[in-house]
């Protein structure tokens, strides 16, 4: 079946939620210069890594608000809440200086933001079938990353003129989101309040092992994806290239993933979920490695290719993959849960990498391409329980 036909196949709601999240993710332009926006407020490189780490600790309280909610809530009711919330909160911080309230204020924000992320992925299992999940998470990633080819750009720009537009755009793009969640989208599958609760969940987690590596897999690809928006940047600048360059290396990996990134879902489709996803841990882990040579702008660009190509062959078969492993009536329990290993590996980044960046950043390489074969480990020591091949 050719690409085209396998799109058509797709329900009209699922393109409304790729459309609206284009819109969102256009916005998010705070978080890749947050690190940035606080050092230049005269607090140090650590002092930011707290306050950046504060929004993925945040992320935890989001994971079990936002995974019970979708269940048993529905799913645009947990998104457009918290879109609309977070709008509100991207507001307040605009207008923080000291590093503390910036670290609380990333907290809550990040608590609040990311509350309606396990309802977004429960709601495309809801209404797409598994045989077509690689595809519509392929064409979902197409939409955020086609955003984020354009957001960081356009980020980098407005924040050599001013970083307060960076916080005014994210929070409308949040609203906007949360608008159309409400109006044009569907609750999806909901569970019933005795069945809601995380005990039911946990019981049904703790003896699915193939998903337990997954969640460890998660946590080491947490701590590297989050390197790309900590110390990234940071040791962009201080190579002593410019910002808006910084913006145009980060769109790359957009780009590449619009133009790529479907061709290879539908190319790779036949090949092993397990072995597809443990080779692209391995080549996001190794790119940092490029680092050790040269710390050129063409080194930055080459480092980010192979960082990318490790990211498309991974996350739309990470998401397909998680979705074949739980069961109906938790999905959004399931994905709140896997969000934890995010946020575990997303606040350890942000807090110790950034610290560790700034004593020894090559011995930070090191440990980056470590993880990534940790993760692929973890994903080929396991045997797949599901009947559903990606």
């Amino acid at each position: 079946m050719s690409l085209l036909s396998q799109l058509r196949l797709l329900p009209r709601p699922f393109w409304v939620l790729v459309g609206a999240t284009f819109v969102n993710r256009f916005g998010v332009f705070v978080v890749p210069f947050l690190a940035l926006f606080i050092t230049r407020n005269g607090h140090t490189t650590a002092q930011a890594g707290l306050a950046v780490a504060a929004y993925s600790v945040g992320g935890f309280a989001a994971a079990w608000i936002g995974g019970w909610m979708a269940d048993r809530l529905g799913r645009n009711v947990t998104m457009a809440v918290s879109a609309l919330a977070g709008a509100v909160c991207m507001l307040a911080m605009s207008q923080a200086v000291d590093w503390r309230t910036l670290a609380l204020l990333s907290f809550i924000t990040g608590a609040i933001n990311e509350a309606g992320s396990p309802a977004s992925a429960a709601l495309v299992q809801d209404l797409v079938p598994p045989e077509h999940r690689v595809i519509a998470y392929a064409v979902q990633r197409f939409a955020v990353n086609l955003a984020w080819s354009l957001g960081p750009a356009t980020a980098g720009f407005l924040a050599e003129y001013s970083f307060f537009w960076l916080f005014a755009v994210d929070a409308a793009t949040s609203a906007f989101f949360g608008i159309i969640a409400w109006v044009c989208l569907p609750r999806g599958r909901r569970t019933a309040r005795e069945h809601a609760g995380w005990g039911h969940a946990w019981q049904s987690i703790k003896s699915n092992h193939a998903f337990l590596a997954l969640f460890a897999a998660c946590i080491c690809t947490a701590w590297i994806f989050r390197q790309t928006n900590t110390t990234f940047p940071l040791h962009f600048e201080r190579n002593g290239l410019p910002l808006h360059d910084c913006g145009l290396v980060l769109a790359l990996n957009g780009v590449m993933i619009c133009l790529f990134e479907l061709p290879l879902a539908v190319s790779l489709r036949a090949w092993p979920v397990r072995q597809v996803l443990a080779l692209g841990y391995v080549l996001m882990g190794i790119s940092f490695l490029i680092f050790l040579v040269s710390g050129s702008l063409t080194a930055f660009v080459f480092m980010m290719v192979v960082f990318t190509l490790g990211e498309m062959s991974a996350f739309s078969r990470q998401q397909a993959y998680s979705a074949s492993l739980a069961p109906e009536d938790m999905r959004g329990r399931y994905v709140g849960f896997l969000s934890l290993a995010w946020c575990t590996g997303n606040t350890a980044s942000s807090a110790l990498g950034m610290a560790l960046y700034d004593q020894h950043p090559g011995l930070l390489w090191g440990i980056n391409a470590a993880l990534g074969l940790a993760a692929a480990l973890l994903i080929l020591s396991t045997r797949k329980i599901s009947s559903y091949e990606l």
